[in-house]
């Protein structure tokens, strides 16, 4: 659903976006939980989120994504209140 709320996808068109390992990193066209998101590090909500967008756009990641110059850090639809940041180099 986030997708389609920013425009990756038309609405209802998610499901097709995302097959094919789409999302997936180190192949996909659009890479996303490259540090693994919340679950996978401490729980400060979306802390993690954004340091791993600074390590990406600075090409210090773990999960280095080539050539990495802007990234979305957003929480999911459903998740009152929502908020959105855009990082770039």
């Amino acid at each position: 659903m986030s997708l389609e709320d920013y425009g990756f996808c038309k609405k209802g068109e998610g499901g097709a976006y995302v097959e094919g390992g789409r999302l997936e990193w180190p192949d996909g066209a659009l890479p996303i939980n490259t540090s693994g998101g919340n679950l996978a590090e401490a729980y400060p909500h979306g802390f993690e989120l954004i340091n791993e967008a600074v390590r990406q756009v600075r090409g210090t990641s773990t999960c280095q994504v080539e050539g990495a110059e802007i990234c979305l850090v957003a929480s999911g639809p459903g998740v009152a209140p929502v908020s959105s940041l855009i990082l770039r180099r």
